[in-house]
């Protein structure tokens, strides 16, 4: 899937199997146990830890051994237990004993090498939200009561489908800062794509297990596919079928994914248009059409999705620093607020744009390059301040900004003899990409910018805002 010829020659099979696994009628048994049980969150977490405990006529364990080979392997030392007789594996294990609502939902504690290991289970399978420093807490209590080192302390969050991260407020695996950081050892799954695989091919596929344990793993794979994920017609589920087709990391993890992920993903996007122009000339079967229109759907949506990931708190951050900052001269303008807004993200010549009130007006900052990809692994950045239909102010403001703020001249000769544009620019260079940056790291750079280097020119901005509209 290097390629746009490569894309080219799928389209029409990934959109029909994609439509085809949501529509594919599935005969399943109205008489499964877990379907007439309603499961909830804990029973879930019940049955993975049952299945889990499982025992063979040696007294050992082979399906926590798969599920460790299986979800360890590549992240770091791949682990497993050594020792039958010391695994413990706990369904809500109490964490604090002063707090009644203190409970990990799983934990297996085993010995490997010489050390003791902990592998914590966080089951979101339903999306609930992650409560404040609830995971920062469990790796806390494993290394504070349960004496395991941090390098030997593994964190499984499982979702349902795999579209939910982790809230920062519950942990951030990746923040080099954190004294709890445990980095590669925080691994996310789902049930959708991960513990569905595994069961499946672990255990139903190796035709080794007793009857009694492949008919309780049958049925409960069964009411996934049947009452979870695998007809769920919802965009999410094809959103995410989609990921797996198309990306390695398998859904939109913004922190997993590669520059190669990027461009696969907007190159499948213009194949996706080439192939339905292609269509529309051809005596093409109207159900291809229809697969076609709806692989396209989801393929912008997902680009949306990312795009909002990477923008959203950036341009919100934007607002609220200047709207801050710049409160008393706002007043003088009647409550006229910031606006921050990305425009042009096909490709690498996207920009964002900070303007007061509804309208842009004649003066504005603008962050220029800065597609999604930019975002996601530059580091080298650009600030503008445009300065259009008035040569005088441009003028005015470059003897009085800093030092290290360039005139740049207009593309077109002839506005810059009209002095119709003027155009003045900051380069920035960060220690890492906008959007890999932490809340704090991304408050503290914009906030730098626009309070510190851009003082000045802000204030311009708002004084002589009457003078633009």
């Amino acid at each position: 899937m290097e390629t746009t010829n490569h894309f080219k020659f799928n389209i029409v099979e990934i959109a029909n199997k994609i439509e085809g696994q949501r529509n594919k009628p599935r005969h399943h048994s109205p008489y499964n146990v877990f379907t007439a049980w309603g499961m909830s969150e804990n029973d879930h977490t019940k049955l993975l830890l049952a299945l889990l405990r499982y025992q063979d006529s040696t007294r050992r364990y082979p399906l926590l051994n798969s599920f460790l080979n299986r979800f360890t392997k590549g992240r770091d030392k791949m682990i497993h237990y050594q020792n039958p007789s010391d695994v413990i594996i706990r369904f809500n294990p109490r964490y604090d004993k002063d707090d009644k609502h203190s409970f990990i939902d799983g934990l297996i504690i085993f010995s490997a090498q010489g050390k003791r290991i902990a592998v914590i289970i966080e089951n979101k399978i339903f999306d609930a939200p992650d409560q404040k420093d609830q995971i920062r807490r469990y790796v806390t209590h494993m290394t504070t009561e349960e004496h395991i080192a941090l390098e030997d302390v593994w964190v499984l969050y499982i979702t349902g489908t795999g579209t939910k991260e982790i809230d920062e407020c519950s942990y951030h695996p990746n923040n080099e800062d954190e004294t709890t950081d445990i980095g590669r050892r925080f691994v996310t799954l789902s049930f959708c794509s991960d513990i569905i695989e595994w069961l499946k091919q672990d255990v139903l596929e190796r035709r080794i297990y007793p009857e009694s344990l492949t008919s309780i793993v049958r049925a409960y794979v069964e009411s996934l596919e049947k009452d979870i994920f695998c007809e769920n017609k919802t965009d999410a589920w094809r959103k995410d079928m989609l990921c797996n087709i198309l990306i390695d990391s398998g859904h939109l993890n913004m922190n997993k994914m590669t520059d190669r992920d990027f461009d696969c993903l907007y190159s499948f996007r213009d194949s996706v248009q080439e192939v339905r122009k292609e269509m529309a000339k051809a005596n093409t079967d109207e159900k291809d059409i229809r697969a076609v229109d709806n692989l396209y759907g989801v393929i912008r949506n997902i680009i949306y999705d990312i795009e909002q990931q990477v923008f959203g708190e950036f341009e919100k951050l934007s607002t609220d620093i200047l709207n801050g900052w710049w409160k008393r001269e706002l007043k003088k303008l009647k409550n006229a607020k910031w606006m921050a807004k990305h425009r042009g993200l096909h490709s690498d010549k996207g920009f964002v744009q900070i303007g007061l009130s509804t309208e842009w007006g004649t003066a504005h900052l603008e962050w220029i390059p800065i597609s999604t990809k930019r975002m996601c692994f530059g580091n080298d950045y650009q600030l503008e301040l445009h300065v259009e239909n008035d040569k005088a102010l441009a003028d005015k403001w470059r003897e009085e900004l800093n030092s290290n703020a360039i005139l740049l001249p207009a593309h077109n000769r002839e506005k810059v003899i009209a002095g119709t544009s003027r155009l003045l620019r900051y380069k920035y260079q960060t220690s890492k990409p906008i959007a890999k940056m932490s809340k704090k790291e991304l408050t503290e750079f914009l906030t730098g910018v626009y309070t510190k280097e851009l003082n000045y020119c802000c204030r311009m901005l708002v004084e002589h805002f009457h003078n633009y509209n």
